[in-house]
């Protein structure tokens, strides 16, 4: 069923691709395309846990968890896949709720992309022989754009003309920046879609004359790979460090950081999980989910676990991500012992017990 629902979705997304008319569509492919996907990865989560929902939730998982989900738990889809996903998941959401203009190459890209991943999957996962969509169904280019650099440098070159003054088109250039901003962050992990704040920023930096590789450093770690098949000519984007590519990491809590895409994400989106509720989540009891908190230092870990306090110090929320949940299940898949563990978290909750010592952070290299 989801299969199903899958292939119609691809294929109604590589129709709209390829119409003549162009009302509503980029908006239009990017949508059918993640649901495509949302149903294809929701198949391959089922027929691996037979279930498609969080323990303890009646939602279905959405798409930014299924990909993670493919990614990390069940190790299908490979980190190139899982930039395209992302970028994908965030174009749809901003064209639900904004505007978004691609430029022809890169929604090519996108959808070229798109479609072998999902040949991929249904092929080496799912087991499906026959090719679910055909090779021909998606145009090949006479030149497809090989050098993203090159296309890069177009796009945002256009992005500058709109912002040129006496011109300042900016509502345009804020719809050609949020696919750039997307995939720019989905480089780097991020799966929330660009702010409008962060546009802001992007406009000024260029207007400002900055080289797109220092405003959006992510894309330097992309680029086009060809690669020969039967039907059709494979394009994917791949992660990898290019010769000109900028070295980045991820922005601490608090940094104001150069980089577009590397601040943190909406940490109650990040992290949804409540405290209280990770045990659930895990299948155990509350106690018990909290007792593996503290035994695995997930709170040491800003990337797992998020505390928020008010003016006088005061917890009023404390949240734990899809990484954490991760960890969590690969110690338990390990043979972790949950009920020694539950004791002794219980055991130093008891008037007089003696706290947990801490393991001493790390020390930072050079």
């Amino acid at each position: 069923m989801f299969r199903a629902a899958a292939v119609e979705s691809m294929t109604l997304a590589v129709e709209l691709f390829n119409r003549p008319s162009p009302v509503a569509r980029d908006h239009a492919v990017v949508m059918m395309a993640a649901h495509s996907f949302e149903m294809l990865l929701k198949g391959i989560i089922f027929q691996a846990r037979g279930t498609v929902r969080e323990p303890g939730s009646e939602d279905s998982l959405s798409l930014g968890r299924c990909i993670d989900i493919a990614a990390d738990d069940l190790t299908v889809l490979r980190p190139d896949e899982r930039v395209v996903l992302r970028s994908l998941k965030q174009d749809r959401d901003a064209a639900t709720h904004d505007v978004i203009v691609m430029a022809e190459e890169l929604l090519w890209v996108h959808m070229r992309s798109a479609v072998t991943i999902f040949q991929r999957l249904s092929r080496d996962v799912l087991g499906v022989e026959e090719a679910a969509l055909p090779g021909r169904v998606l145009p090949v280019s006479a030149a497809p754009p090989e050098d993203l650099g090159q296309l890069l440098d177009q796009e945002v070159e256009a992005v500058r003309q709109l912002l040129q003054p006496g011109r300042r088109r900016r509502d345009e250039a804020a719809a050609r920046l949020r696919p750039l901003l997307a995939l720019d962050g989905s480089a780097t992990g991020r799966s929330d879609p660009p702010t409008d704040r962060e546009v802001a920023r992007a406009e000024r930096a260029l207007r400002a004359g900055n080289d797109w590789r220092t405003v959006l450093p992510g894309l330097t770690t992309l680029s086009v790979r060809n690669r020969p098949h039967p039907d059709a000519s494979e394009i994917v984007l791949q992660v990898g460090k290019a010769p000109d590519a900028v070295p980045v990491r991820r922005a601490h809590a608090g940094e104001d950081a150069t980089a577009l895409a590397y601040r943190q994400s909406n940490p109650f989106d990040e992290f949804s999980i409540k405290l209280t509720s990770f045990g659930e989540r895990l299948g155990l009891g509350r106690q018990q989910g909290l007792a593996i908190v503290e035994h695995l230092e997930l709170k040491d870990d800003d990337r797992a676990y998020f505390i928020r306090r008010n003016r006088n110090g005061n917890v009023v929320y404390q949240g734990l991500s899809a990484r954490a949940l991760h960890i969590a299940r690969q110690a338990l898949d390990d043979g972790l012992d949950v009920d020694a563990v539950t004791q002794a978290y219980n055991a130093r909750r008891r008037p007089g017990a003696k706290a947990r010592p801490r393991r001493a952070a790390p020390a930072e290299s050079a």
